[in-house]
């Protein structure tokens, strides 16, 4: 069985390459696409098969994604920032079109797509809610489509080159994750595209070169951050990502969507999460932290996040991060679990723990 990983060396991406060495079948032979970085200190000792990949390339991608049995496509970019909104769209939703149609014209058996949970909306009653929680309307939701159907109308635009609709968009990483999320569907709907969607919450673990989740991780670890956001999120050990990639590939159907997340009580609020740290801190570091942390009101979220836009101010907060910190995602794996046999093994203070580890040896400079 031959298969592609977009996005290889990535965090999600390299934590399923390490799995699949690991536990997959003996005769897998699989093929890593990378673009910009490189290497990833989690799979660098492993003798792999690494080819250039520019996702946003039609040609490109049609080429190189030939003679494959399955492909998982997990490249993507994850930027909160008005600056990289083109960028990120370009990746997430046009380089997804491009995967789209290279699996059909090249006739892949097997498409597993990485999304997200954020495109499920926000959960209603405080969750935790399933792959049919009500995504547009849903209070607290920071996305800037109205329907399924504008959704899919900015594709289509991007890909005549008008990007008009970016500028009214509050988080663009939410709205692109959402439009490729309809895009899949449509595809699958329209030309049968053989997809799985796989639904990940908030990854924790080794491999985040890019250091997204670390920022957070590790800057509570170092007694850096006091102030947190009101919001919430379904945290998950990268590596039960990683095999609830694989369990899709084996098992998922067609169309289908799965939300893959640690534990019930692994639905945090972002103060409990960094509590959490604190904890790990504690126990395994013998770290004197201490837990308290002063949290943003929630009324004052909107009005602040709106202030940040108009004086243009990006950072350590943004109006994206803001409203995005706001949002509560509390999401359950249930239909996972029934459907896939899916169940998270690892603790998530393991993983809170493998990523102090990971960024203390490695830091952000995973390229080489």
């Amino acid at each position: 069985m031959r298969v592609g990983i977009t996005g290889s060396v990535g965090f999600l991406g390299a934590n399923l390459v390490k799995y699949l060495r690991e536990n997959g079948p003996g005769d897998l032979d699989i093929v890593c696409f990378f673009s910009s970085r490189t290497t990833n200190p989690l799979t660098g000792g492993l003798d792999l098969e690494y080819r250039h990949l520019d996702v946003t390339s039609s040609e490109d991608v049609a080429e190189k994604t030939r003679d494959l049995d399955a492909l998982f496509h997990l490249a993507g970019a994850v930027d909160y920032s008005r600056q990289g909104a083109r960028r990120t769209w370009d990746v997430n939703v046009l380089g997804a079109k491009n995967i789209f149609e290279a699996v059909l014209a090249n006739r892949i058996p097997k498409l597993i797509y990485a999304s997200s949970i954020n495109v499920l909306g926000t959960a209603a009653g405080g969750g935790p809610a399933d792959e049919s929680n009500r995504i547009y309307g849903s209070p607290g939701n920071p996305i800037s489509f109205r329907d399924r159907s504008q959704a899919l109308a900015a594709v289509e635009a991007s890909a005549r080159g008008d990007y008009l609709f970016l500028r009214r968009s509050r988080v663009p990483y939410f709205d692109s994750k959402l439009a490729a999320y309809e895009l899949a569907l449509r595809c699958y709907r329209g030309s049968a595209l053989p997809v799985r969607i796989v639904l990940p919450g908030t990854a924790v673990g080794a491999g985040d070169v890019g250091v997204s989740i670390t920022q957070l991780v590790y800057r509570t670890f170092q007694g850096r951050l006091r102030l947190t956001l009101p919001g919430s999120t379904s945290f998950v050990c990268a590596e039960d990502v990683a095999r609830g990639f694989w369990l899709a590939c084996l098992r998922g159907e067609s169309g289908q969507a799965y939300i893959i997340t640690g534990q019930d009580g692994d639905n945090l609020s972002y103060r409990e999460f960094m509590q959490r740290i604190v904890r790990v801190a504690r126990t395994r570091y013998d770290r004197a932290l201490s837990d308290r942390f002063l949290v943003v009101p929630a009324a004052l979220c909107r009005p602040l996040a709106t202030g940040f836009r108009l004086l243009s101010i990006e950072g350590a907060l943004s109006e994206a991060l803001i409203l995005s910190g706001a949002a509560v995602h509390r999401f359950t794996p249930a239909k996972a679990r029934a459907e896939l046999g899916y169940l998270p093994k690892v603790a998530l203070d393991k993983g809170i723990a493998d990523c102090i580890d990971f960024f203390t040896q490695h830091g952000g400079d995973g390229a080489a």
